[in-house]
């Protein structure tokens, strides 16, 4: 669990069946996966924004985080840069079923992302900011 203090970033599965990202390591075997974080069908996580960009300084070599819905691989892909950019990310199917990851730079204050101070300004401080879809 982050610290009071910690940058935090709002993970939100907007599908009906649960989503995994499950970091890779350049150097790892295929298959085998640094931290995993499992949001269920709907559900919305706080995951600490500096975490995997630690992670992959650590261990001195880059790592990409890898989307998986319903235990398939979606071929998406995140960057521990993503978490430290954007304070809201939102995983959604569209028409095709093919994943869409939408997600929100939290320019209006940021002491909002410090999970600590985050009732101060309610958990909705990304309402009515401009979404940005992930390639």
């Amino acid at each position: 669990m982050p610290s009071p203090f910690t940058l935090v970033t709002e993970l939100v599965n907007m599908v009906d069946e649960e989503t995994e990202i499950r970091q890779f390591r350049s150097h790892a075997p295929e298959g085998c996966y640094g931290e995993i974080i499992k949001l269920g069908p709907n559900q919305r996580k706080e995951a600490s924004s500096r975490k995997f960009y630690q992670r992959e300084a650590d261990s001195f070599g880059p790592s990409v985080l890898k989307i998986f819905v319903g235990g398939r691989d979606t071929g998406r892909v995140l960057t521990p840069h993503h978490f430290i950019c954007y304070s809201k990310i939102v995983f959604q199917l569209d028409g095709n079923e093919e994943l869409i990851i939408t997600a929100v730079r939290d320019a209006s204050f940021f002491l909002y992302r410090l999970k600590g101070l985050r009732f101060l300004m309610g958990r909705n401080n990304c309402e009515g900011m401009p979404e940005e879809e992930i390639d």
